[in-house]
C-alpha cells in the first residue's frame, strides 16, 4: 500500500503545518489520516507525544467547508478529559486554520458560567472542543445543534474512562447517532477495547507501540534513594540541570504544594497545579509556565494532562507512577515537536520492582544515577 504524503493534503493544510515546523508526517498520522479520510471509524492507540492531535484535527478540517452565514453548525465535536487538554486541542486546530478563513473553533468546558457559555456560543462554530460533562449539557440543551455533524473524536480515551466519564461519553455517543467516530487512547487497555467494541463500527484499528524517534528524543534515568533523602536528591537533580522548563510529578497534591514551596524558599521559579485548585488559577498558573514566567511546575497527574510544551525537557517522577498509563504519560510531556527530553524517575528500595516491571512493559531501557547529595546554598531566583 502507497503511503500516505503531507502533500497529499489540501494546500491550506500543507501551508498551516509548514508554519508549525511540521514537514513530514508521524506514523500515527500516515495510518489515521487516510482511514479517516475514506470515512472509516477508527480506533487508535499511541503514545503521548506521536502526534494523535493532528491525526484527528487534519481530516476533519480537510473534510470542513466554508460557511458564509453568520451562524455556524459545527461538523466536529472533540470530546477532552480535562479542561487544560482541551484548550490545547483548540489552539492546535486554530494553528491549523491559520491559512484558512471562515471556520470557527470553539472550546465548551466546565469553570466557566453556563448561560454565559450559551450567549457566547449563540453562532455556534464548525469545530467544538469541550470535556464531556460539559458537551452533554450542550446537547441536553440543545444550545449545541447536532444536525451536520460528521465526526466525534474521543481523544484520551483510557484517561477518560478512569477519570469515570464512560456515561458521558455514552451519552454524547447516543446523541451524535450516525457521526464517523475516531476513538484516540495512549494506551490500548481492556476497558478501551470494551468501549470501542461497543460505539465503533468496523473500526481500522491502529496501534502505534512507539514512534521510531522517541527512543533517541527521550533518554531515561532512574536513582534509588530513601524517602527521608528524596527532597535532597531533588534539590542536587535541579542543580546538575539547566533545563528551561521542568515538570515534577508527584502522586499528591499536598506533596506538590509541599515540593513548591520548598523549591521557592531556596530560589527557585516554580509554581503548582492539581486538580483541587480554582479553575482560573490553574489556568493562569500553565499560561505563566507556557510563557516562561515559572520554569519549574509540579503537578499531579490529572492536572497536568495536555501540557505541550516544546521546552519542557526534563521530567521527573519524584513520586513513582502507579501503573503504566501513567508512566507513558508522564513521560510523553518531554520530547515534543522532535526536542530531545530528559526523564528522570525517583524511586525507594521497596519500589524498584515498580522499575523493572515500568523497564519490561514499555521495553525502553532506564540509566540509573548515583546521587551523592550535596549541601547547596539558597540560589539566586531561576
Amino acid at each position: 500500500m502507497t503511503e500516505f504524503r503531507i502533500d497529499q493534503l489540501r494546500s491550506e493544510t500543507y501551508e498551516a503545518l509548514k508554519k508549525m515546523g511540521i514537514g513530514e508526517l508521524s506514523e500515527i498520522q500516515k495510518s489515521c489520516i487516510p482511514a479517516a479520510l475514506e470515512g472509516r471509524d477508527v480506533y487508535a492507540c499511541a503514545p503521548t507525544g506521536t502526534g494523535k492531535t493532528a491525526a484527528y484535527l487534519i481530516p476533519v478540517l480537510e473534510h470542513a467547508q466554508q460557511q458564509m452565514k453568520t451562524k455556524h453548525k459545527p461538523c466536529a465535536v472533540i470530546l477532552s478529559p480535562t479542561r487544560e487538554l482541551a484548550s490545547q486541542i483548540a489552539d492546535v486546530s486554530r494553528k491549523l486554520l491559520s491559512t484558512r478563513e471562515g471556520i470557527r473553533t470553539a472550546l465548551l468546558t466546565g469553570g466557566t458560567d453556563m448561560n454565559r457559555q450559551v450567549r457566547s456560543f449563540r453562532n455556534s462554530a464548525d469545530i467544538v472542543v469541550g470535556t464531556p460533562a460539559r458537551i452533554c449539557d450542550h446537547l441536553r440543551r440543545h444550545t449545541l445543534k447536532t444536525d451536520e455533524i460528521r465526526y466525534l473524536i474521543i481523544d484520551e480515551a483510557d484517561e477518560m474512562l478512569t477519570m469515570g466519564f464512560y456515561e458521558d461519553v455514552r451519552n454524547a455517543v447516543n446523541a451524535l447517532s450516525g457521526c464517523q467516530i475516531l476513538m484516540f487512547s495512549a494506551t490500548d487497555t481492556e476497558q478501551t477495547r470494551k468501549l470501542a467494541s461497543e460505539i465503533l463500527r468496523d473500526p481500522v484499528e491502529i496501534r502505534i507501540s512507539s514512534d521510531p524517534l522517541l527512543k533517541h528524543r527521550i533518554r531515561l534515568y532512574h536513582c534509588i534513594c530513601k524517602e527521608s533523602d528524596k527532597q535532597a536528591v531533588l534539590k542536587e537533580l535541579l542543580y546538575r540541570n539547566e533545563a528551561p522548563q521542568i515538570l515534577i510529578f508527584c502522586s499528591m497534591r499536598n506533596t506538590c504544594d509541599r515540593i513548591s514551596s520548598m523549591l521557592r524558599s531556596i530560589g527557585y521559579s516554580c509554581d503548582t497545579v492539581h486538580s483541587e485548585m480554582d479553575p482560573n488559577v490553574r489556568r493562569r498558573i500553565m499560561r505563566s509556565f507556557k510563557d516562561h514566567r515559572i520554569r519549574i511546575l509540579t503537578a499531579t497527574d490529572v492536572a497536568a494532562r495536555g501540557i505541550d510544551i516544546a521546552d519542557v525537557r526534563l521530567v521527573i517522577n519524584y513520586d513513582c507512577p502507579q501503573d503504566i498509563r501513567s508512566f507513558v504519560h508522564r513521560i510523553g510531556r518531554t520530547g515534543r515537536s522532535n526536542t530531545e527530553g530528559i526523564v528522570i524517575s525517583m524511586f525507594t528500595e521497596k519500589e524498584s520492582a515498580e522499575l523493572t516491571l515500568l523497564q519490561k512493559e514499555t521495553g525502553l531501557t532506564s540509566e540509573k544515577l548515583n546521587i551523592r547529595v550535596r549541601k547547596h546554598n539558597r540560589r539566586q531566583p531561576v
